[in-house]
């Protein structure tokens, strides 16, 4: 098993193991505690913003000031303002911006650091944002002129094992197609407003196209069809930036 393959997994506790049968207790137990969140690792985590722009002058001063914080603190722009696809379920027309950082703390030292202070308010000014903060297990590698894509999907899981059946199996082809795993359900964090999702899983493409090819292929049909019977989920496609469109638009 790869190092990638064991990552995938490790960040996703409990959906591929198969419960053992018990008999019901006779009476009533006491609650479980609420299961503490995994610890932060030493991978890439990103940060998603959905943006709704209610004033488009003061939004754009805030994009052009702020984006020398990003680089200053190591972060990397994936996808920035792009309008996503709703490819199943529900996903607000808002912008989506993609950010990958070098670790939890590299993202709090950007977010709470004093620099980024006045264009956090500017901000909340011109924009209604949610944020969440994801922990990924691998990093996107800079695409130099071929613009990627990456999915966002949200997923509530009904069905532990049927669930864990269909991440063991859909994998090998995914990977074949080009798909690659940068988040694979592990800790996650609401930084502001309101999207309060379950588990996100994000996949990097290396096109839009070569994702719509392998999402409606025979091959990866049958295991679509247990993920529905498994699991509630929104899947969004989001525009990426290749390095060259960043370089023109001085980002990092």
């Amino acid at each position: 098993m790869d190092a990638s393959r064991r990552a995938l997994l490790a960040a996703t506790p409990g959906l591929l193991a198969l419960p053992a049968c018990q008999s019901p207790p006779a009476a009533p137990a006491a609650a479980a505690p609420a299961a503490q969140a995994p610890a932060w690792t030493d991978q890439p985590v990103f940060s998603i913003a959905r943006v709704e722009v209610r004033d488009g002058r003061a939004f754009g001063e805030y994009a052009t000031g702020h984006t020398p914080t990003i680089a200053a603190a190591g972060g990397r722009f994936l996808a920035a303002g792009a309008v996503p696809q709703a490819v199943e379920g529900s996903w607000p027309p808002r912008r989506v911006v993609i950010h990958q950082w070098a670790n939890e703390k590299a993202f709090r030292d950007w977010y709470q650091g004093a620099a980024y202070q006045p264009w956090k308010a500017r901000r909340h000014q011109a924009a209604a944002t949610q944020v969440v903060l994801v922990q990924g297990v691998a990093g996107s590698a800079p695409s130099p002129t071929q613009a990627p894509a990456f999915v966002l999907i949200d997923v509530e899981v009904r069905d532990g094992p049927a669930f864990g059946r269909y991440v063991q199996g859909h994998m090998p082809g995914m990977r074949e197609a080009g798909g690659q795993f940068l988040a694979a359900g592990g800790r996650l964090e609401v930084v502001e407003g309101d999207w309060t999702p379950r588990r996100v899983v994000i996949h990097r493409w290396p096109s839009a196209q070569a994702f719509r090819q392998w999402y409606d292929s025979p091959g990866y049909r049958p295991w679509r069809d247990i993920r529905h019977g498994a699991a509630r989920t929104d899947v969004a496609l989001v525009e990426g930036l290749s390095e060259a469109t960043k370089a023109e638009r001085r980002m990092p």
